[in-house]
């Protein structure tokens, strides 16, 4: 499980990543460019300065993502049940805890590359486009396995914003909501909030 979160949030550092109809090359596009940027953020690193890029790689990022609908997807039923100010705390939560898990790994792979499939997968009558990448380790990576990820995404104005991710077929909100449902069955929406901010140090 440990590997599988790591390899799903280095994969959030090569990636961008209202309902509207999806324009897949758009969307290919933005994946490509981003992966750029986030590789020359992180590449700036010296051995003096990890905390400033580390921050100035999470602020690129974060735009990319949609916090509140990854975490209502992984918290499952039990998020219709949440009062408004309860969903607040389990998105800032989750989302917390997600950057500190992707700011732990990510350094270990800004030396790689990213292979980016020109032929994304349009579902749901055209409204997500899902982009399949690989992460390809070089010769001066930590790393030397290809991980293969996928994330789908939906146009949100002049953005593609990611709502999962698949590492190697494994859903993320998939695998995080089997561990909150065994939270809430116990302890309740309000004993996920807790366990969440305790992990993400909120």
């Amino acid at each position: 499980m440990n590997m599988l979160k790591k390899a799903v949030l280095t994969a959030s550092t090569v990636l961008f990543c209202s309902v509207a109809f999806a324009a897949p090359a758009d969307a290919v596009n933005q994946v490509k460019t981003n992966s750029v940027e986030i590789l020359k953020i992180l590449n700036k690193e010296n051995g003096a300065n990890a905390d400033a890029v580390r921050l100035e790689a999470e602020n690129y990022a974060s735009p990319y993502f949609d916090f509140e609908r990854m975490t209502a997807l992984a918290v499952g039923q039990p998020w219709k049940q949440a009062t408004a100010q309860q969903k607040q705390q389990l998105t800032a939560a989750f989302r917390a805890k997600l950057i500190r898990i992707y700011s732990g790994t990510m350094f270990q792979y800004k030396s790689a590359q990213v292979k980016v499939n020109d032929n994304p997968r349009v579902e749901n009558n055209g409204k997500q486009v899902i982009i399949s990448t690989e992460v390809l380790p070089t010769a001066n990576s930590p790393k030397s396995e290809i991980v293969h990820i996928d994330y789908t995404t939906y146009q949100n104005g002049d953005k593609y914003r990611i709502y999962d991710v698949k590492v190697e077929g494994q859903s993320l909100v998939t695998v995080y909501r089997n561990q909150f449902k065994e939270i809430v069955n116990k302890s309740g929406i309000d004993g996920l909030i807790a366990e969440l901010s305790k992990e993400s140090g909120k």
